[in-house]
């Protein structure tokens, strides 16, 4: 399972997700009529800036939910240059 962050092009928004298969869901992101988020069907094109993979679903989902409790563009931008790391995290 991996832990995703992805940049629109056309308005430099974020999306953090997690899924099993990365470029199968990076490819629904930028299908607008197949994409299954309304958040992300209207913003693309989409570009992955950010991934990790884990080695369990219920690890990768607490690093999703970690990340987007945080709330904080500069979070995810530190993340993204690698000023910040998913390894280890608070519960």
């Amino acid at each position: 399972m991996f832990v995703y962050v992805l940049e629109s092009l056309s308005t430099g928004r974020y999306y953090v997700g997690s899924t099993s298969d990365l470029m199968h869901r990076l490819e629904e992101h930028n299908a607008p009529e197949t994409n299954p988020s309304r958040w992300t069907r209207s913003r693309g094109p989409w570009k992955l800036v950010f991934s990790k993979e884990f080695g369990s679903a219920a690890e990768s989902l607490r690093a999703e939910r970690f990340v987007k409790r945080m709330k904080s563009r500069a979070y995810i931008e530190k993340l993204v240059a690698g000023e910040r790391s998913l390894d280890r995290w608070p519960t």
